[in-house]
């Protein structure tokens, strides 16, 4: 649609969910080409989004030793729009099938999760920050934290794009 800055912002997610999947070259190289594209539109990373960008660029960069995370990351700044688009559209995020329901005692993570984290959690899935979340649902920020804070502990997770990632990857919304 000719948006090269929302087209970047959805390269900048998939890096994150490619963080907590665990491929963190394609993650680094994402970013990359991430920035290169802000840089040319004069953009910053969105103020709400930006503690889950550093978190996820920290544990890439971790994960592969500064100078593969710094070789993927200029393969990323150097890869033309329509090629990153590419290589995004061929990822295929396989769904891990679920667990018998007699192979654990632990209710599936969709049973502990009440109507109105679904809710939350969707809104994160779609990127939205805690403002916009209480917004739409007119509830207080406060509880939108309290709400994200129990969706992290029931499906054990450290962080928003976890909790993200695996309610796509095991159907949970």
């Amino acid at each position: 649609m000719n948006d090269a800055l929302g087209v970047a912002d959805a390269l900048l997610r998939l890096a994150q969910i490619l963080v907590a999947l665990g491929d963190m070259g394609q993650a680094a190289s994402f970013f990359g080409c991430a920035e290169a594209q802000r840089e040319q539109a004069g953009v910053l990373v969105y103020e709400p989004v930006r503690l889950g960008y550093e978190q996820a660029i920290a544990a890439a960069r971790a994960a592969l030793g500064e100078e593969r995370f710094r070789a993927a990351w200029e393969i990323g700044r150097s890869l033309p729009l329509d090629e990153a688009v590419d290589a995004a559209r061929s990822i295929r995020l396989e769904r891990t099938p679920p667990l018998h329901p007699a192979a654990s005692d632990e209710p599936p993570a969709s049973t502990r999760l009440s109507p109105r984290e679904r809710e939350v959690l969707r809104l994160l899935i779609e990127g939205r920050s805690d403002r916009e979340i209480a917004d739409t649902l007119t509830i207080g920020v406060r509880t939108v934290h309290t709400h994200v804070a129990g969706i992290l502990n029931k499906l054990g997770v450290p962080s928003r794009t976890a909790a993200a990632t695996r309610a796509i990857r095991d159907g949970l919304v």
